[in-house]
């Protein structure tokens, strides 16, 4: 599925300039490049690894993904980490001493407390000096693209922490004896009275452990907050030291898990889609906060046919905040990718004055010490709108709720006005990719996208009556049915750039099984292409995603197994379960991939592979309990439903 694809872990560590390429491989192209926006700041970000989530089913394992940073209020766990907030570092130092005080490296390997990463503070002894640095909110307006300290002076830049009553964080020093004072709040109040000095400072004056005497080993604290106005915090966390307190010595030593204890599990938000871990791969840095828009789409499908809504409704609302809420656009479109952890920025960040915008991913390069963004998942592409609208529309068939039908409506008139094509067999074209304000459109076709929107049109047109949304679905599904090879018994991915020649050169394994879901009854023809996928894409009981079959792609050997049932294969349907059942890790999640770095067949820039990787992926898990539970995912029926005819629908 192109949806939710990872990056190649060779492509996304380069100068930091845009990479343009000629297109290659149609609707697979990815063109990657970096967009630098934050000098400093470790922004808004998103992390899990395996060992992060207990033994449970898929459905287990999906609630506690969804749930993973609103469990508490997260200063740091990990660098990049889709919790992590007061992003903006503050120095503290003697007059002229800045040198006393070294940054932070934020994305320390060496023995973290947990998970992949800590923090990794020094500081330089010399005579009577001091220093420290505060973890801040920060504030950003206008075309800044870095925070700026806030130390008080900016109204509307607090963060509302009432109900919570500690901040616990655990620390451990180099060699031990190092002596540090650890703390929070108290920005734009004077240290020892509390007495405000700023206009805005915080609510609460400082509230400290005092000096403390680390160990060697790592020691959990606990600052208590019972009683402490929380309702405008600045300053999440910080520390300070002295010469002083160290007998004029050099220190060195690290902080990991700091944490408030305040759960928000009410509020809108993403499902981080792949649990990265510790590795030399740039997939598990880039990886580390992304949530696929596609993923989280299955995911509300699987909610939904799990007579979930509490959780299903958390993604409806937050693709539809989204829409209505992103940095730069207002036309309908959805990204290809949000950020996990909150949905919205913190208070005083205002890219271009807008308030309450939704977050988009990215990731700090340890080397260069910059915020990146990657260009694919800023970008909208068709099937990403489609899926979303189609995740929407289950919802709203099953528990109402008009503003969920409006969402779908709009993102459909996007894709109309904007990628509706005449060349070749029609269809509409890939979408657009790249940052605003002008990003580039994409004058390939995908099969695949052009099935979601058929489906996704044709329930609207069922729903509403209204026959633009029926000429809409008409003109996808004639694409896609040209797009059917009748010698080999198989669907093409789609055409290249001018629209109408067919791009043959990668054949995948979601396009048959997908046509088949979608067209339910209708497409009794073209089921020979399950056949097709068993003769060139099986890999023992599973299925690769392209033909050198190198290893089981199990989010398409899962939409395999549900297009099996749909043709009444129970059989093959009970093997392939069998097969992902085994494939699950003991989390509960589906990886998607049975390897390492499985071929697609289509490249990124500069002939550089896209690849797969052996970590638990939501869309994988969700496609999963899709599977098992007998559900076509495009019309959200059980199979008995399934075999009734697309008129009958």
């Amino acid at each position: 599925m192109i949806e939710s694809e990872p990056l190649a872990h060779s492509t996304v560590l380069g100068n930091g300039a845009p990479m343009d390429a000629a297109a290659f491989g149609g609707a697979f192209m990815k063109k990657l490049v970096r967009l630098v926006v934050c000098a400093t700041a470790l922004v808004l970000v998103g992390h899990g690894c395996r060992g992060d989530v207990s033994a449970g089913s898929p459905y287990e394992y999906l609630a506690k993904v969804m749930d993973r940073f609103h469990q508490t209020f997260d200063v740091y766990t990990d660098s990049d980490a889709a919790g992590n907030h007061f992003p903006a570092k503050g120095r503290m130092n003697s007059p002229g001493d800045e040198d006393s005080v070294p940054v932070m490296n934020e994305a320390c390997t060496n023995n973290p407390h947990s998970g992949v990463t800590c923090i990794e503070a020094s500081f330089k002894a010399g005579g009577s000096n001091w220093g420290g640095w505060y973890f801040m909110v920060g504030v950003l307006s206008g075309d800044e693209i870095a925070p700026r300290l806030n130390w008080g002076d900016s109204p509307n830049a607090g963060i509302d922490l009432r109900g919570a009553t500690k901040l616990t964080f655990w620390a451990r020093g180099a060699k031990g004896g190092e002596r540090v004072e650890f703390f929070c709040l108290g920005v734009g109040r004077d240290a020892d009275t509390g007495h405000a000095i700023k206009p805005y400072p915080d609510s609460s004056r400082k509230v400290s452990t005092g000096f403390v005497t680390l160990s060697s080993e790592w020691k959990k604290y606990t600052i208590e907050l019972n009683g402490k106005n929380l309702g405008y915090v600045l300053g999440g966390f910080g520390w300070a030291t002295s010469s002083g307190q160290n007998d004029d010595r050099d220190i060195t030593f690290y902080m990991d898990d700091i944490q408030y204890d305040k759960p928000r599990l009410d509020e809108p938000r993403f499902l981080v889609s792949y649990e990265t871990i510790h590795s030399s791969l740039d997939f598990d840095l880039v990886m580390r906060n992304v949530a696929f828009t596609y993923d989280n789409a299955v995911a509300l499908l699987a909610f939904v046919a799990s007579g979930d809504k509490g959780r299903a409704k958390t993604l409806a609302d937050a693709l539809v905040y989204a829409q209505q809420h992103d940095r730069y656009y207002d036309d309908g479109r959805i990204r290809n990718a949000y950020q996990g952890g909150d949905l919205i920025l913190q208070p005083g960040w205002e890219p271009k004055g807008r308030t309450r915008t939704v977050r988009m991913p990215g990731w700090v390069d340890p080397k260069e010490a910059k915020w990146l963004e990657d260009k694919i998942q800023v970008s909208s592409h068709t099937g990403n709108v489609a899926w979303a609208m189609l995740a929407l529309l289950a919802y709203y068939e099953k528990y109402g709720g008009a503003e969920y039908l409006a969402a779908v409506e709009k993102m459909g008139n996007w894709v109309e006005h904007q990628c509706r094509d005449t060349r070749g067999a029609g269809g509409y074209t890939g979408g657009f990719e790249g940052w605003e304000p002008q990003p580039t459109k994409l004058l390939y076709k995908a099969t695949e996208h052009n099935i979601d929107l058929y489906v996704a049109f044709q329930r609207l047109y069922h729903i509403t009556g209204n026959e633009v949304w029926r000429d809409r679905a008409d003109h996808a599904k004639r694409f896609v049915l040209a797009m059917w090879d009748q010698v080999d018994g198989k669907f093409w991915t789609g055409t290249k750039g001018d629209g109408a020649t067919i791009n043959k050169d990668v054949i995948p394994v979601d396009v048959q099984a997908w046509a088949i879901l979608a067209l339910r009854d209708e497409g009794k023809p073209y089921w020979k292409a399950l056949d097709y996928a068993d003769a060139h894409h099986k890999v023992g009981s599973g299925y690769d995603f392209n033909e050198d079959r190198d290893g089981i792609w199990h989010e398409g050997t899962a939409q395999m197994a549900a297009a099996y049932l749909c043709t009444g294969r129970e059989e093959e349907w009970k093997t392939l379960i069998s097969t992902l059942e085994a494939a699950r890790f003991v989390s509960g999640g589906l990886p998607a991939a049975s390897k390492d770095g499985l071929t697609t067949g289509f490249y990124l820039w500069d002939k550089v592979p896209w690849l797969y990787f052996q970590r638990a992926h939501v869309g994988a898990t969700a496609w999963l309990i899709l599977a098992k539970q007998g559900l076509n995912p495009f019309w959200v029926e059980s199979k008995a439903e399934g075999n009734a005819s697309q008129a009958e629908k």
